[in-house]
C-alpha cells in the first residue's frame, strides 16, 4: 500500500515539472533573442499583430472581389469580350459533360485582362 503511494507520487512530481520552464532555457532565449510565445488559437484574437492580419486579410479579399467585379462589368459592356466569355463558358462545360473535370478546372475564366482589353491597353 505504501509502494503504490509512492509510485503515485513519484509519478505526480514528474508530470508537474512538464509544465515548468528550466531555467536555462529561459537564460538562452535572452541571448538568442527569442522569446518562448506560443500561439494559442483564441488568446490570440486580441493579440493586435493578430488583429491586423486579420484586417489585412479582409482588405486583400475586398479588392480581390472589387477586382472580379470590374471584370464582370468590363465584360458585359463589350460584345467582344462577352463573346469570349461564353466560349470560354461552353469549352468548360463541354470538357465538364466528357467527365474532364481536371482541365475543366484549368480554364481561365478570369484572368484580368478584360479591364484592360476595354480600356484599350491590349
Amino acid at each position: 500500500m505504501k509502494s503504490t503511494f509512492l509510485v503515485a507520487l513519484a509519478i505526480s512530481a514528474a508530470s508537474a515539472s512538464a509544465f515548468v520552464v528550466p531555467p536555462n532555457a529561459q537564460k538562452r532565449n535572452e541571448i538568442i533573442g527569442t522569446t518562448s510565445v506560443l500561439p494559442m488559437g483564441l488568446f490570440d484574437f486580441f493579440n493586435e499583430d493578430a488583429r491586423k492580419e486579420r484586417e489585412e486579410r479582409k482588405q486583400r479579399e475586398i479588392e480581390e472581389q472589387e477586382r472580379l467585379q470590374q471584370e464582370i462589368l468590363a465584360r458585359r459592356s463589350n460584345p467582344k469580350l462577352m463573346e469570349e466569355y461564353e466560349a470560354k463558358v461552353r469549352v468548360r462545360r463541354a470538357l465538364r459533360m466528357n467527365g474532364n473535370d481536371e482541365a475543366a478546372e484549368k480554364v481561365e475564366m478570369y484572368n484580368g485582362s478584360d479591364v484592360e482589353k476595354l480600356i484599350g491597353r491590349d
